[in-house]
């Protein structure tokens, strides 16, 4: 490890939390313009809708939050340590992890928002359009979720602005469909649901994306390290 690596600098700090404090800023915000640009169409019950549909999802992703901070401190310890193959089997681990949860959420969707309602009732319309949403938004589950793994693995490599491209990308993706789906198109509910489901695949797309300088490289597909027991 080189003295440039060692070196560390107020601007060198910088450099690296301002970015993760704008993205970190912006994580609320796909649930938030769901709710907004619902509120447009001037009833009470999709609001609620969206606005308790997108607690829930968010709930229940958090439970894999771990993957965040975890592959930050593990992936550094690798890159530190000089162990290239390490790092890229990481990347491909927790993308597998992340994506594997998101896929049992959603075969478990149904037992999972029964389960939310009984601990947090509303009015059966509230409900069952809370349900619609949910519905259409869990089957990004695997790309919101492998998002927090990726993330990590960025921040363990000062790639912090990658991250912040991500997110911004995301949410103005995210707001312009909201608009041309529920204001131009009338889809309602559905059409903020399907928004976000977009938005959150091709955030997962762009992240791979900026990170394909590892998947050039035969060391992310090496098996035996990604499934090394002792690191799972």
């Amino acid at each position: 490890m080189g003295d440039d690596r060692a070196a560390v600098t107020h601007r060198r700090v910088l450099n690296i939390a301002l970015p993760v404090v704008l993205a970190n800023v912006t994580l609320p915000i796909l649930g938030a313009v769901d709710t907004a640009v619902v509120g447009q169409m001037g009833a009470a019950a999709p609001i609620g809708a969206v606005g308790i549909g997108a607690i829930i999802l968010g709930a229940f992703y958090w439970l894999f939050g771990f993957l965040r901070m975890g592959t930050v401190g593990i992936a550094s310890q690798a890159l530190g340590a000089g162990q290239h193959g390490e790092v890229a089997a990481l990347l491909t681990r927790v993308l597998l992890l992340g994506g594997g949860g998101g896929v049992v959420f959603v075969i478990l969707q149904q037992p999972l928002f029964w389960l939310a309602f009984q601990l947090s009732p509303a009015s059966p319309e509230v409900e069952d359009l809370a349900s619609q949403y949910m519905t259409i938004r869990i089957l990004s589950a695997p790309a919101a979720i492998a998002m927090f793994g990726i993330t990590g693995w960025l921040v363990a490599q000062e790639r912090t602005r990658a991250v912040l491209v991500i997110q911004l990308w995301m949410n103005g993706l995210n707001v312009a469909l909201d608009l041309w789906f529920v204001l131009g198109l009338g889809w309602g509910v559905e059409g903020v649901a399907i928004a976000t489901f977009v938005a959150e695949w091709s955030g997962l797309a762009l992240a791979i994306w900026l990170c394909r300088h590892t998947f050039i490289t035969p060391l992310w597909r090496d098996w035996s390290q990604v499934f090394d027991r002792a690191r799972l």
